[in-house]
């Protein structure tokens, strides 16, 4: 009798063969993971950003000092005001860069990237009239659409100042 030590050939080819296909089911499913993974992620920081801006914007705005000289500008893109603090305070929107910025009084700063749509709408105190103007101003409504890769979030709220 011969010594039977070892595999042979087609043992070895079948082994290789079975290997491969559980490693490509396991390939499988580790993409469709890291795909799901990815898409959520660009969700959340979409509406991450989105969210902060938001709430910033409302928070502010909430403060204006009062009607009237305070307010400089009623734009559609572009608020800015002067606070309860004295400070000079707005927000805009610039459409060819997609960022959404905040006045400091020196300067802007960044409040959110990827903003491919954004508006201000005013109205008067009952919520309903527009156009409102600064010496009649009640509400203050914004819409803002934020776009990151192919996950789009919009985002809409009234805010009415607490001063008027």
């Amino acid at each position: 009798m011969k010594n039977t030590r070892g595999f042979t050939l087609i043992e070895i080819v079948i082994t290789i063969v079975l290997v491969s296909i559980l490693s490509g089911i396991a390939a499988l499913i580790i993409l469709q993971g890291m795909t799901a993974y990815t898409g959520e992620q660009s969700r959340s920081d979409v509406h991450y950003q989105a969210r902060i801006a938001m709430e910033r914007m409302a928070r502010e705005i909430r403060l204006i000092r009062s009607q009237g000289a305070d307010i400089t500008s009623l734009l559609p893109a572009d608020l800015r005001f002067t606070d309860i603090n004295g400070s000079t305070v707005g927000f805009n929107w610039v459409a060819a860069s997609k960022t959404l910025n905040r006045w400091n009084g020196a300067g802007n700063d960044v409040l959110a990237t990827g903003v491919t749509a954004f508006t201000f709408t005013y109205y008067l105190q009952d919520g309903v009239t527009t156009p409102a103007t600064a010496a009649n101003l009640g509400c203050v409504e914004i819409v803002m659409t934020a776009q990151q890769g192919a996950e789009t979030f919009e985002l809409r709220s009234r805010v009415f100042p607490r001063n008027f």
